[in-house]
């Protein structure tokens, strides 16, 4: 009888060659595709935090069960972005890889970057609207979860957002890596679950999330909703910028580090 000796998985040179012709894909993309495809995945992201949320305003878990569930939850948005397909600003640090490689130029990886940073604070805005007229978030233990989340973010001196954000997209890459060396659905989300459950569990700061999470607080803050224990002074767009400067280019940092180490380690020479 015939068997299939088919790998269960990709080789991790076969994933580096997914990653570096698609760093062409990505960068040839029209405007007109490109920017519907990152709007979805700011979506996509907020619909994660909008989800974990649920279990962060719990205060009958545990901690740990509590950003674990929360943190397995919040998967469902990269889930989304690999399965049904969009353009994820963190994810797309790793096409530097194809810069490197001479595939792509430099001022493409930028523009590329810029295009889908932008597409996918479109997406989370737009989340925030419709979760905020539809009062999902301003429910007592909803709000006071979403606020609780966003101060501890907002509290944060730069430095730390940024070694937070290194440390997340690391985690958020490898699940990205996973899921492209994935052969199956399930392949591609059981890849991403461990890693995103681990970044989320442990606090780091992912800047697309953080594109809906603030500005959401924001609007709950300026509907003076007032959350007990948090002080209403950190909710300010300084502090909002602060967060996503950092946070982004901490998450930058580290997709096109693994990238890097990846090709170094893998590509042909």
């Amino acid at each position: 009888m015939e068997t299939n000796s088919r790998p269960d998985a990709l080789t991790t040179v076969e994933v580096l060659e997914k990653v570096l012709s698609g760093a062409v894909v990505k960068t040839s993309l029209p405007l007109g595709r490109q920017l519907p495809l990152a709007f979805l995945a700011g979506l996509y992201i907020g619909l994660g935090g909008l989800f974990a949320t649920l279990f962060l305003s719990d205060a009958s878990l545990s901690f740990a069960v509590q950003r674990f569930c929360a943190g397995a939850v919040f998967s469902l948005g990269l889930s989304l972005v690999l399965v049904a397909g969009a353009e994820l600003y963190t994810g797309n640090t790793m096409i530097a890889a194809g810069a490197a490689e001479g595939r792509i130029t430099w001022g493409a990886t930028v523009l590329n970057w810029v295009r889908v940073w932008l597409g996918n604070a479109l997406g989370a805005l737009t989340l925030v609207a419709l979760v905020f007229f539809a009062h999902t978030a301003d429910l007592g233990p909803m709000a006071n979860g979403m606020l609780g989340v966003a101060a501890g973010k907002l509290s944060a001196g730069w430095f730390t957002i940024f070694v937070k954000g290194i440390l997340c997209n690391l985690l958020v890459c490898l699940g990205v890596w996973m899921g492209y060396a994935g052969r199956s659905v399930a392949d591609k989300v059981l890849g991403v679950l461990l890693p995103v459950s681990a970044f989320v569990a442990l606090g780091f700061e992912h800047c697309v999330a953080n594109l809906y999470f603030l500005p959401l607080s924001m609007v709950l803050s300026a509907s003076d909703y007032v959350a007990e224990g948090i002080d209403p002074a950190l909710f300010t767009w300084a502090n909002v910028a602060k967060n996503l400067t950092a946070a982004t280019l901490g998450n930058t940092v580290a997709g096109v580090t693994l990238a890097m180490l990846y090709r170094a380690a893998c590509a042909k020479r």
